[in-house]
C-alpha cells in the first residue's frame, strides 16, 4: 500500500508525536484526576453517613430503639433527608422502624444494591436506573438493637462518569485536532518543499537567477531559503567572475603570446645575426615572464581564497609592520618626489598571516605611489576607531571615481581602458582575496583630493 505524501512528511510525524505525548499526559491527568474525586466522593458518603447514625444516637436522649424509630419516621416523613435510607431492626433481624428491607448486617460498613422495585421510598433519580446501590453504615444500639444508614451512590459514580466523558472527549478532540493539524502543516511544509524544489530544479537546468521564495515569517525554511539564496548568490557572481576572468585571461594574455609568437617566428624567418637572436630571446623571455607573472598572480589568489592558511594565523603587531613598510617604500618614494609619512597607534595587535598582509599593504601602498602625481604624499595611518583597529593608506592623487570603486576588485579590471601602463589588473584583487581571508572590511573614500583605503580589522577573528 502507497502512504500519502501528507503521513510521510517530518511535520506530521512530529504532529503525531506530539499528540501521543498529549494523550499520555491527559492519561496520567485523569487518573490523578479520578483517585483524587473518588476518594473526596466516598469520604463525602462516609462523612454522611457517620454524622446521620451521630445525629440519630445522640441526638435522641437516652437513645432508646423507640426515641430512634420515632425519629427515623419523622425524617422519612418530612423527605428532606433524601437520598438517605434507613432501617431499625431487633438483633433478631425484626423491623422497628425505617424503609430498607431486611438486612441481617453485621455492625459496620457495607455496600449493597436492590432492584428499583423493593425501595418504594424515593423514585430512582436516574430514570433509567434499574438498580439501586447503596454504601450502608451499621451500627449497634446500646439496647442491643441494629441502626442501619444508607446513602444512594448515584451522584458519585455520576460524578466520576462525568469525570470519565470529559477526559475521553478531551483524548479524542485532542487527537482530531493533532490530525487536523499535522495534515494542515504537512501540506504547507510540502508547498514550501515543492517551490525550494521547483527552484533548485530550475536552476540546475541553468536559470542561475532564479531564487527560493522567501515568505517573511522567520521561520526554519525562512533562514533555509535565506541561505540558500546568499549560497546562489555568491554562486552566481562566482560564475559571472569565472566568466569574466576566462575573458580577461584571453585578453590579457594574448598579446604578450601573440608577442612572443610574433618575435619566434620573426626569428625564424630572418637571416639573424648572434646579436639579434641575444634581442630576440631576451624579448621573448619577458613576454614569457610577463605571462607567468599573471599565472602566479591568478594561482596565489586562488590558493588564498581556498582559506588553507588561516589555520597559520599567528598575533601580529599592525604599528611593526606599517612601520616596517614604510622605512621599505619610504626611498621608493623619494625617488618617484613622492613623501610618505606615518601616524601610527602603538601596539595594535591583530590575528593574521603576516607574509599575505605584507603583501596586501604592498598591493595598496604600490597603487597609490603608481597613480599619483609627482610631489603626492602617502599617509599610512592606524588608529582605534569605536574600537575598531583600523589601519587607512591616504593620498592626495586623483582618486577612483565612486562608481568605478566595486569595480576594482575585480581580477584583471584596470581603469585605464587602454592598458597602456605595466599591470595585469590583480594588485586589488589579491587585497580583496586577503581581505576576505582575515574578514577585513575594505572601503574606498574620498579624501578631497586623493583617495582613502580604509582597512577595518575584526575584534575578535
Amino acid at each position: 500500500m502507497i502512504i500519502p505524501r501528507h503521513f510521510r512528511t517530518l511535520g506530521f510525524r512530529l504532529s503525531m508525536l506530539y499528540a501521543g505525548l498529549f494523550v499520555v499526559s491527559t492519561g496520567l491527568l485523569f487518573g490523578i484526576v479520578y483517585w483524587i474525586a473518588a476518594q473526596v466522593l466516598q469520604q463525602q458518603n462516609v462523612t454522611i453517613l457517620q454524622n446521620e447514625v451521630a445525629a440519630l444516637t445522640e441526638g435522641v436522649a437516652p437513645p432508646s430503639a423507640n426515641g430512634v424509630a420515632t425519629e427515623i419516621d419523622r425524617r422519612l416523613q418530612e423527605g428532606k433527608y433524601r437520598p438517605l435510607y434507613y432501617r431499625l431492626e431487633t438483633s433478631a433481624g425484626n423491623k422497628l422502624s425505617g424503609n430498607l428491607p431486611a438486612l441481617r448486617l453485621q455492625p459496620g460498613w457495607h455496600k449493597f444494591s436492590y432492584p428499583v422495585g423493593q425501595l418504594t421510598s424515593y423514585p430512582p433519580e436516574d430514570e433509567d436506573e434499574h438498580t439501586i446501590r447503596l454504601l450502608g453504615l451499621t451500627s449497634r444500639l446500646p439496647s442491643g438493637d441494629l441502626l442501619s444508614v444508607a446513602v444512594d451512590t448515584y451522584r458519585s459514580r455520576e460524578a466520576k462518569e462525568a469525570i470519565i466523558r470529559a477526559f475521553s472527549w478531551a483524548a479524542a478532540a485532542g487527537l482530531i485536532l493533532a490530525l487536523i493539524g499535522g495534515l494542515l502543516l504537512s501540506r504547507g511544509f510540502l508547498r514550501r518543499i515543492d517551490a525550494i524544489n521547483r527552484a533548485t530544479q530550475a536552476i540546475m537546468d541553468g536559470n542561475l537567477s532564479r531564487r527560493i521564495e522567501v515568505i517573511g515569517g522567520g521561520d526554519e525554511l525562512d533562514r533555509l531559503s535565506s541561505n540558500l539564496n546568499e549560497m546562489l548568490d555568491r554562486l552566481q557572481a562566482l560564475m559571472e567572475g569565472l566568466r569574466q576572468v576566462s575573458n580577461d585571461i584571453a585578453h590579457d594574455l594574448r598579446t604578450p603570446l601573440s608577442r612572443l609568437k610574433q618575435r619566434l617566428e620573426d626569428v625564424q624567418a630572418a637571416d639573424t645575426t648572434r646579436e639579434g637572436y641575444r634581442i630576440a630571446t631576451g624579448l621573448a623571455l619577458q613576454d614569457a615572464s610577463e605571462a607567468l607573472t599573471t599565472f602566479s598572480a591568478l594561482l596565489r589568489i586562488a590558493q588564498i581564497e581556498a582559506g588553507t592558511r588561516r589555520s597559520q594565523f599567528t598575533e601580529i603587531d599592525l604599528c611593526e609592520l606599517l612601520t616596517d613598510l614604510a622605512a621599505t617604500y619610504g626611498p621608493v618614494a623619494e625617488d618617484l618626489g613622492k613623501t610618505i609619512s606615518t601616524e601610527l597607534t602603538p601596539a595594535v595587535r591583530i590575528q593574521g598571516d603576516r607574509e599575505l598582509l605584507t603583501q596586501m599593504f604592498v598591493n595598496i601602498i604600490e597603487n597609490a605611489l603608481r597613480h599619483t602625481n609627482q610631489s603626492a604624499s602617502v599617509s599610512l595611518v592606524l588608529r582605534m576607531l569605536d574600537g575598531v583597529p583600523t589601519a587607512e593608506v591616504v593620498d592626495d592623487g586623483p582618486g577612483i571615481p565612486p562608481a568605478e570603486r566595486e569595480k576594482v576588485f575585480r581580477r584583471f579590471y584596470r581603469l585605464e581602458g587602454s592598458r597602456s601602463t605595466p599591470g595585469n589588473g590583480l594588485g586589488l584583487a589579491l587585497v580583496a582575496a586577503v581581505a576576505e581571508l582575515h574578514r577585513i572590511r575594505i572601503s574606498l573614500e574620498d579624501n578631497q583630493p586623493g583617495l582613502t583605503v580604509r582597512l577595518s580589522f575584526p575584534i575578535d577573528f
